[in-house]
């Protein structure tokens, strides 16, 4: 799913969001930027994982939003098998990617979106 926002007359600029249906999906987006981590923030009990990407003068948000948060600070994916797993550090692993994953305390892009997360 993929909505255009635009929010101008709340100060803050247009931008695009796409949701995904799985984590592992966008998981493997993250893992091929330049800089792969993800956030993460709870919203009325549900645990959101989102990307911020600039594109073309207006942010792309990439998310997924689940029930449960995942366990550690860490979703590892393993490059040649496409297999993640979970954990509480980075494994340094040269056939993997380490995908950190930062906790948020307000993203005013989210409570915009509101309607389109539940």
């Amino acid at each position: 799913m993929s909505d255009n926002h635009d929010f101008s007359n709340k100060g803050i600029e247009r931008f695009t969001s796409i949701g995904y249906k799985r984590l592992d999906d966008l998981v493997k987006l993250v893992s091929m930027s330049h800089l792969p981590f993800l956030n993460h923030i709870e919203r009325d009990g549900k645990h959101f994982y989102f990307y911020l990407l600039p594109f073309s003068g207006a942010p792309l948000v990439y998310y997924f939003g689940a029930d449960k948060k995942v366990e550690g600070g860490y979703i590892t994916l393993n490059r040649v098998s496409g297999r993640f797993s979970f954990s509480n550090r980075p494994t340094f692993d040269a056939q993997s990617t380490d995908v950190p994953i930062l906790e948020v305390d307000r993203a005013d892009m989210l409570d915009l979106m509101k309607s389109k997360l539940h």
